[in-house]
């Protein structure tokens, strides 16, 4: 589905009118199970791209003074490949979550720990984890730092989608 189609679709389906208004409209989205159906119903059934991403990076990315940029999908299924076999993986700089997604192809049972500084991309991140029905713990921290987490945000699995603890 092309950008601009993609993202008219996702503003309507979530009721505002802008990309910037996406992110308290997709995390309350994540308590509503018409709204994830209807997201599914949107891209296809197709979970293993990160459709949130694509949006986020074109029109909400800070490029400029946090240097945001998203991670290519081939690039995401290598680092997938890294972690081998692994139960657990920390994905230290997650953004809306493309590196988790691409490993949680390759082994849906894994469990994640997302760890981002940005909180304008966390509500991606999270309705990424929830739709996908992905155990994870998501901190909102500088992974660079010996710092405690501002929030934590727990994604346990649920019958389809995962719920926020």
């Amino acid at each position: 589905m092309e950008l601009k189609e993609l993202t008219d679709r996702t503003l309507e389906l979530f009721g505002v009118s802008e990309p910037s208004q996406l992110g308290p409209a997709i995390l309350s989205a994540c308590h509503n199970r018409d709204k994830l159906d209807a997201f599914c119903d949107l891209v296809n059934g197709n979970l293993r791209t990160d459709w949130m991403q694509k949006i986020y990076q074109y029109y909400l990315a800070d490029r400029k003074e946090k240097k945001q940029d998203y991670t290519p999908s081939s690039l995401a299924q290598f680092m997938g490949l890294l972690a081998g076999n692994s139960e657990s993986v920390t994905d230290m700089c997650a953004g809306s979550g493309a590196l988790i997604i691409q490993k949680w192809n390759q082994n849906c049972n894994t469990e994640f720990v997302a760890i981002e500084i940005d909180e304008n991309v966390i509500p991606f991140l999270i309705f990424n984890m929830v739709l996908r029905n992905i155990r994870c713990d998501v901190l909102l921290m500088d992974a660079l730092t010996d710092e405690e987490p501002k929030k934590k945000w727990t994604i346990t699995r649920g019958e389809k989608y995962g719920c926020i603890a």
